[in-house]
């Protein structure tokens, strides 16, 4: 989490964010899964923590469909069965598909920065648009 916090430092960003993890209620799965979800939220809140200490904010956006969709905007990707963290584009292109996610949780954070200001009816025809 410290890293985290540090690389933003370095590189001036005013903002870190996260995908939105749903993380109240009861937790269901194997027990790895738990512990792996309750590792991302003490993760999440530590970085949360130091972001904050530095004057920085923290921004959550919804995860729904980052990883599965392409980055470029053509559409689901197709995971690599031998490398999964490989995947394919629509378009025949190869990427890291963690890396498409992370450009799609930027993509959702801006729209939304830049759509916020806007009056409603406005916004409410521009978000017809965005996929």
């Amino acid at each position: 989490a410290g890293a985290i916090v540090r690389y933003a430092e370095e590189n001036h960003a005013d903002v870190i964010v996260f995908e939105y993890l749903e993380m109240q209620g009861k937790i269901s799965g194997k027990k790895k899964q738990k512990l792996h979800l309750w590792r991302k939220r003490d993760i999440q809140k530590c970085c949360e923590h130091q972001a904050h200490r530095k004057g920085m904010r923290v921004s959550r956006i919804c995860a729904w469909n980052t990883s599965r969709l392409a980055y470029d905007g053509s559409g689901t990707v197709t995971r690599d069965r031998e490398n999964h963290s490989l995947c394919t584009f629509q378009t025949g292109k190869r990427y890291n598909c963690d890396l498409s996610a992370s450009c799609n949780i930027g993509a959702r954070y801006f729209i939304r920065e830049l759509l916020k200001p806007l009056p409603a009816t406005e916004r409410s025809l521009l978000e017809a648009k965005v996929p």
